[in-house]
């Protein structure tokens, strides 16, 4: 008679698991450790104190924005409305 191996390898966890059966008490899970993934310090863009809006304007609005932009060389249409409306609180 044969005796079959009690060993326990990753063939045999992963045929238990396979089989429907708890594999768990072969882990000590309060030991696990997350090794990749999750939230890491100063990653990500970084806050501009501003909000965002939806505006609809009308493609005139859209192309005098657009050219005030360039006049004044700025780097995007938000800074021309931001610029722009300055310019009306005054």
């Amino acid at each position: 008679m044969k005796k079959l191996s009690t060993k326990t390898t990753s063939r045999t966890l992963e045929t238990r698991f396979d089989a429907g059966r708890d594999i768990l008490d072969y882990f000590d899970t309060s030991r696990a450790v997350a090794t990749r993934g999750g939230a890491r310090a100063g990653a990500g863009r970084k806050p501009l104190g501003k909000l965002r809006k939806t505006v609809k304007l009308s493609p005139e609005a859209v192309r005098r924005f657009q050219a005030y932009a360039r006049q004044k060389a700025m780097g995007n249409f938000s800074a021309a409305v931001e610029a722009a409306s300055e310019l009306i609180s005054s």
